[in-house]
């Protein structure tokens, strides 16, 4: 299934109706136009049989390796994977890559955007996700909010969470809780200069799912702003 949980700060849309943007939302959209694939990320993923744990992996995404070694299996169990692991794993990955599915742009809904709170410094928006039932995730379940600087124009944080459990896929899964919490670029919140070689991200993302009645917890973390290997300009974005 495809996550559309990394996506939220991985992508922005790419044809908006800019005039019923909020200019400052639209400026910080447009600025992650360009930097969608400069973000490297740990994921743990841990899958239950039953009540009981069957697997655990920690795997990594960078996009500045070249080719297949832009995902990389960490460990499986606490332990380095067997050759024959690390290549079905592998294999598998490279096939979602080459899948790219539908554009992301349809999943914003930027012209009902709406002011949570503000200060002087930054402005934090409440930015609702489109739904289409064509879609297996149910878009309008997620609770987003985006975090605008005033100075740089760039975003500094995304927070998003549901209310409720729901089912996703035709009722084949069923997502059981969502906590994300992102700082995007904490040092130039603190008055430095908006370099991208400066950008420090830190923060918390976890989902928990039930996949054909089975559980799938998921966490992010190492967020890490880093050069794309040129091999990498047109292919997929990341997925889970």
């Amino acid at each position: 299934m495809r996550w559309p949980i990394i996506s939220f700060w991985l992508l922005a849309a790419a044809t908006l109706a800019r005039a019923a943007v909020p200019a400052l939302l639209g400026q910080a959209v447009d600025k992650w136009i360009g930097e969608r694939d400069q973000w490297a990320f740990t994921q743990f993923v841990r899958e239950f049989d039953g009540g009981a744990i069957k697997e655990e992996r920690l795997e990594r995404y960078d996009p500045s390796q070249p080719g297949e070694r832009r995902w990389q299996l960490l460990s499986v169990n606490g332990r380095l994977p067997a050759a024959g692991r690390r290549a079905e794993w592998q294999q598998r990955k490279m096939k979602k890559r080459l899948n790219p599915g539908k554009p992301l742009g349809g999943f914003f809904d930027f012209e009902h955007a709406t002011v949570a709170d503000e200060t002087a410094q930054v402005v934090r928006y409440h930015l609702p996700l489109r739904n289409d039932h064509s879609w297996l995730f149910p878009m309008d379940r997620v609770n987003l909010k985006v975090t605008v600087n005033r100075t740089t124009h760039a975003i500094d944080q995304i927070e998003a969470g549901i209310d409720e459990p729901f089912r996703v896929a035709l009722g084949l899964g069923r997502v059981l809780d969502l906590d994300f919490d992102v700082q995007m670029n904490p040092s130039t919140r603190r008055g430095e200069t908006d370099n991208p070689n400066a950008a420090k991200p830190s923060g918390t993302a976890t989902a928990a799912m039930n996949k054909l009645g089975e559980r799938v917890e998921y966490a992010w973390s190492k967020f890490q702003r880093v050069t794309p290997h040129p091999d990498n300009a047109l292919t997929a974005a990341p997925k889970g």
